[in-house]
């Protein structure tokens, strides 16, 4: 099958046994990969009364049809599982170079189930795998597990947990070079497994169906785009600092202010006076990745923060001191934690002592608290081991959980609704929780629209049509997610189309991008459906649609409910049930029991 090996991986830690899964054509012609396909595959095999962090969680690494080959930015994978911090769906998409890895190992994906007693270590090479013992690299941070293990084989790839994951911490990623998969806690649930990494190499192509026809393109179209893309280049994604601030979407004081007149202190512009290099994913001409180094800290050409970060830990703590910025970004590469809980958690706490409901001596514009508390949460040790846990059972412990920025359990991104509308809907609805990936409306709303798709920019500050623009724009994201191919990548859709058409032999057209990405998104709904959802789980924190004071939005606040009914409707769902209608399901194909 073009654009596949046709096969999973399936490593059993309970029994140290390895099978393999045969890839469906007939599933991977209506889902594609990534995460559409872990998203039936998931549905089909995973007991939805497990616990998250039990043996019989399931964590499923997969690629797309296009990983492996010179398509532009396509060299990611996704990582998808339940969720320990919040019960549903978890997901969470890397960059780097460990997708294509495992892709040239011979196999789609990797299905890792059951548990080990003692620490291992999966060895994937060649259509082969094997497991060995990890007892000497538990406590070790994500930079020394990887150089530890690549001694033996340079193009070796490594998805590591660190000491977070290994102790449990809600939040805790997998991290391959300085690349991560942050969001939904799954490095807890490898963590839970005793899967110290995962290693992944080998020397097989993705079979393509016309190889030269889609050399051709690929190289062609990655020109155009690096070309195009240079601002991204040069600035990386620390260049939002700005953009946000003009338009109130940066998160400030635990998304309570509208002014930090520190802003300067900390975006593109001062970043790049410590950049010594650039870093870019496998197959991508943009390389927007920073790579830094600051004497004083002991760090040498490092992951610089992305704009993500460096909101969690600077605007939303009232943070000006970007050398320690940089060093609580590498904290937490190296002990495994996503930086956005991690900083919302870390600013909700300090919110809770500001406001007289916790007493944990915390304050704002405290670097050094921060970084005290970083290492704190991945030992868990002493308050760490309470807000290592995540910010709602923080709220629930100080009966606050009404001030507590999340959705469905996870932390709010650093975007803000009351900037731009539609974020309240995909925030709201997002298979994951709260996240700003699954449907970007805030770059859709500037202007990065897609209009062969119905995705349409708007006024920022209206409810009107929000809603089944965000779910159009949740389609289209599942699209990308399935193929697998960077958000960033502006790539025309034709060319897109044109690309998977010929690395697979297919005819998709224009109309299937939204369809397959619908099957995607529904596929999500109905996992978190047997997980116990609720219709009333679609909702924000009512900080979230309460104005602030003098912004440039003049008091704008989301109409969530009429966003909900628009998308209930654009989808066929029943606002009622949450559940999607049995047309819904028959107009996409989905067959399930």
């Amino acid at each position: 099958m073009p654009g596949y090996h046709g096969k999973i991986l399936v490593a059993d830690l309970s029994k140290k046994e390895t099978s393999v899964i045969t890839v469906e054509e007939q599933v991977a012609t209506l889902f594609l990969g990534g995460s559409g396909y872990a998203g039936r595959l998931l549905y089909d095999l995973l007991d939805s009364t497990c616990a998250p962090l039990g043996p019989n969680n399931m964590l499923l690494f997969m690629t797309g049809p296009l990983t492996g080959t010179l398509a532009p930015c396509t060299g990611r994978h996704v990582v998808c599982g339940r969720s320990p911090i919040t019960g549903f769906w978890g997901e969470s998409n890397a960059g780097g170079h460990f997708g294509f890895q495992l892709k040239a190992s011979g196999f789609d994906g990797i299905l890792v189930t059951g548990a080990s007693e003692t620490p291992l270590v999966l060895d994937v090479n060649n259509g082969r795998a094997s497991f060995r013992t990890a007892d000497h690299l538990w406590g070790l941070t994500t930079g020394e597990t990887q150089k530890a293990l690549k001694k033996s084989q340079r193009r070796m790839q490594v998805a590591c947990i660190g000491p977070a994951g290994e102790n449990l911490v809600k939040f805790a990623s997998i991290v391959n070079d300085e690349r991560v998969a942050a969001r939904c806690g799954l490095g807890a649930v490898m963590g839970s497994k005793k899967l110290k990494a995962i290693t992944v190499s080998g020397s097989r192509d993705t079979p393509l169906a016309f190889p030269d026809e889609f050399k051709e393109l690929a190289l062609s179209s990655s020109k155009i785009l690096g070309e195009a893309m240079g601002m991204l280049r040069e600035q990386g994604t620390a260049l939002y600092i700005d953009i946000g601030m003009m338009f109130n979407d940066v998160p400030i004081r635990y998304f309570q202010d509208i002014a930090f007149d520190d802003a300067d202190l900390i975006n593109a512009k001062s970043l790049s006076e410590m950049l010594v290099g650039r870093s870019a994913c496998h197959s991508c001409p943009i390389g927007c990745g920073r790579r830094v180094s600051i004497p004083e800290f002991n760090l040498e050409d490092v992951a610089g923060p992305e704009y993500q970060t460096l909101a969690a830990f600077g605007t939303n703590l009232m943070v000006s001191d970007l050398k320690k910025i940089v060093l609580m970004n590498r904290l937490c590469n190296e002990y495994g934690m996503d930086t956005i809980s991690c900083g919302s958690t870390i600013a909700c706490a300090t919110h809770l002592c500001d406001t007289g409901k916790a007493d944990y001596g915390l304050r704002w514009a405290d670097p050094d608290g921060v970084i005290e508390l970083i290492h704190a949460i991945s030992r868990r040790e002493g308050i760490g081991n309470i807000l290592a846990e995540g910010s709602l059972a923080l709220g629930k412990i100080h009966g606050a959980e009404e001030f507590v920025l999340h959705v469905k359990g996870l932390e709010i991104p650093n975007h803000d609704p009351r900037a731009f509308s539609g974020m309240a809907t995909v925030y709201a609805t997002a298979s994951r929780g709260a996240t700003h990936l699954e449907g970007d409306m805030y770059s859709v709303d500037m202007g990065a629209d897609v209009r062969e798709l119905g995705i349409s920019a708007g006024d920022r500050s209206v409810n009107q049509d929000k809603g089944n623009t965000a779910a159009r724009a949740q389609d289209f994201r599942a699209f990308c997610d399935s193929v697998i191919m960077c958000h960033f990548a502006i790539v025309p859709l034709k060319t897109i189309l044109d690309l998977l058409n010929l690395a697979i032999g297919s005819s998709y057209r224009l109309e299937d991008i939204l369809k397959i990405g619908s099957r995607a998104v529904t596929m999500k709904r109905l996992f978190n459906l047997r997980c116990g959802f609720i219709p009333q789980d679609d909702c924000l924190p009512q900080p979230l649609l309460t104005p602030q004071a003098e912004n440039v939005t003049d008091g704008f606040v989301p109409d969530l409910e009429l966003q909900l009914r628009d998308y209930y409707d654009y989808r066929n769902w029943d606002r009622n049930t949450g559940r999607p209608r049995n047309v819904a399901l028959r107009e996409l194909g989905i067959d399930v029991k």
